[in-house]
């Protein structure tokens, strides 16, 4: 299963891990709306391209410094605990660390960093890009990670490329969904199409949540096929005060 935006975001990565025409790695910001499939989309990338190289990192609500320096220290498998309260100490071994071996830096919920936080990861980049040219960064975020990075000039300029994520098409729809799951293998268009008017809207989570309600209800009883009122009757669990359009009884 691949939408045009994985397979667009599959060659973005593949551009920041290689650009050997000017001998340095780069940085990406992917970013969209909740719920599109970014997290999903890059993952599979940076497993397929850096297995070993990606480092992982998620941040919560507004993180400070010293958080983001245990988390890289954790990341990279440095010894012992980090030494956070040396700050110069800390920056020292974690920049060694990246100027060794290449690696691709996956930091995900970026929209919780801070303007302090955002200057530390490029501080790390310029440091890097200076001497090793080792390390490639993706940044990847919803709500509004891009005002955050446009507000931040200096980080904003060293953004090799951007890539925002969109809804699924309606041909999509129809190619995606089928392939995503076997629940979806032979449903009629009709079907897909009303499903996503009424609560997918092109929303790749919305999609899997109502997967797994329908699933779970064809498992739990052998009986029953998939019709407009099995899946009006999901509908209803991911949301109970909705009203959806159709007559009861009409199945495809």
């Amino acid at each position: 299963m691949a939408t045009d935006a994985a397979r667009f975001t599959e060659a973005l990565v593949d551009k920041a891990i290689t650009r050997k025409a000017i001998t340095r790695k780069a940085m990406i910001c992917v970013h969209g709306h909740v719920g599109l499939g970014k997290t999903f989309a890059i993952n599979a990338a940076c497993r397929k391209l850096a297995p070993g190289a990606t480092r992982w990192l998620q941040f919560a609500q507004s993180p400070n410094v010293a958080q983001i320096r245990a988390a890289l220290w954790g990341a990279l498998e440095l010894p012992g605990p980090a030494p956070v309260n040396t700050a110069c100490t800390c920056d020292e071994q974690i920049g060694h660390a990246l100027a060794g071996d290449f690696h691709l830096l996956l930091l995900d919920e970026v929209q919780h960093l801070g303007p302090t936080a955002l200057e530390y990861i490029r501080s790390l980049w310029d440091a890097n890009d200076r001497t090793a040219k080792s390390l490639s960064i993706v940044f990847v975020g919803s709500g509004n990670i891009r005002q955050k990075v446009l507000h931040r000039p200096a980080l904003y300029s060293r953004i090799h490329r951007w890539q925002q994520f969109s809804p699924l098409t309606t041909a999509e729809i129809l190619t995606v969904i089928p392939t995503y799951h076997q629940l979806w293998k032979g449903a009629e268009e009709d079907l897909l199409f009303w499903i996503d008017d009424c609560a997918g809207h092109g929303c790749f989570r919305s999609w899997a949540n109502l997967t797994v309600i329908i699933q779970d209800a064809l498992d739990d009883d052998p009986n029953l096929t998939l019709s407009k009122d099995l899946v009006r009757r999901a509908l209803s669990q991911l949301d109970p005060t909705a009203r959806f359009p159709g007559d009861i009884g009409t199945g495809h």
